[in-house]
């Protein structure tokens, strides 16, 4: 029997990526403890992640590392784990495991996590294919649990907003507060905004070029606020080409070296402890922003268009609208209870 490989993948970015629980380790009987010194570029751990960009690959890694640590009991690391020698008993044991302290999403992400790397194996002929269906076809995980991350609201955003405009530096006050108008007013992953460029941007429609997940370009759009933030950055960084978010040195010095996903995610960390506002991430200001689409009736394929998904039930997951919405909307439906 033929089965998909990457069935249920979905890796947004590192963010969402589920710390390892500890409460698997309460059996103390590792499922699998074989390890493997493979030669280089042998490895299919190594060969699977080179197929993604940066920051997928480190939510995979993550994910991988989360897999060894349960299947070995924490005894083996998983680039020294023998893949090739699992067998369909220890993905069935790893899958019971993760049902009782995982949750599903996590579970399918792992699985599927595995899949990739036995695949791999497959195609270095470490081994058979029958072997690797064979080992991956485990039954779907099903469920779901409440969704995480959280909707950043517009009085929380006025706040961090104003902790970058009293910044003593002012280049990097300006360069934060266009990181942020561009997450939560275009919907960017971190990613693809610290790989934009200058001429990404097409400023007679407010347009922007994006190169997103799986080297898919997009073009996105931005609202007057964030176009108001990005022309008040270009007034310290000026607009040669290159980078459009760039370092600034501590005395306000604006270099042209660009800036990682990893810095786009301490600046919104900086700035919502400054703001003295709950905590929120990059991700969650994406999710911000499709939550607020979907609450403004725009339709959710058009909002899927805009965030670079292709599957609308992936930009469903992404709603955080909160239970007051539900409720006004239940409120208007009209049941004819005792109606004559």
């Amino acid at each position: 029997m033929k089965i998909p490989i990457f069935d249920n993948l979905v890796c947004d970015t590192v963010d969402d990526v589920a710390a390892p629980k500890p409460a698997h380790r309460a059996q103390k009987q590792p499922i699998f403890a074989e390890a493997h010194d493979y030669p280089e570029g042998q490895n299919p751990l190594t060969v699977f992640l080179a197929g993604f960009t940066d920051d997928s690959a480190r939510t995979m890694r993550a994910a991988l590392d989360s897999v060894a640590d349960i299947l070995t009991d924490g005894k083996i690391a998983a680039d020294k784990l023998a893949w090739h020698e699992l067998r369909s008993n220890h993905v069935t044991a790893l899958r019971g495991r993760m049902l009782r302290y995982y949750a599903p999403a996590t579970s399918r992400r792992y699985l599927s996590a595995v899949r990739g790397v036995l695949k791999e194996a497959w195609r270095l002929e470490l081994i058979d294919r029958d072997t690797m269906e064979r080992t991956v076809d485990v039954a779907p995980v099903r469920g779901r649990r409440e969704q995480r991350g959280r909707a950043v609201s517009r009085e929380e955003l006025q706040a961090v907003f104003r902790t970058c405009a009293k910044d003593d530096n002012q280049a990097v006050g300006a360069r934060d507060a266009a990181i942020l108008a561009l997450l939560y007013g275009s919907g960017l992953r971190r990613a693809e905004l610290a790989g934009l460029a200058i001429d990404d941007i097409a400023w007679k429609d407010g347009s922007v070029r994006v190169l997103g997940k799986g080297n898919k370009q997009r073009t996105v759009f931005m609202p007057a606020g964030t176009v108001a933030a990005v022309r008040a950055w270009l007034e310290f960084r000026g607009t040669a080409a290159g980078p459009l978010m760039t370092q600034v040195g501590k005395t306000g010095q604006v270099r042209p070296h660009g800036i990682t996903d990893q810095l786009v995610y301490h600046i919104v960390r900086k700035r919502h402890l400054e703001a003295g506002v709950e905590p929120f991430t990059p991700h969650d200001l994406r999710r911000s922003f499709i939550s607020s689409l979907l609450d403004d009736g725009v339709d959710i394929a058009t909002v899927a268009r805009q965030v670079g998904h292709s599957n609308v039930q992936t930009t469903a997951r992404y709603d955080r609208r909160d239970q007051k919405t539900q409720q006004r909307g239940v409120l208007r439906l009209d049941v004819p209870f005792g109606a004559s």
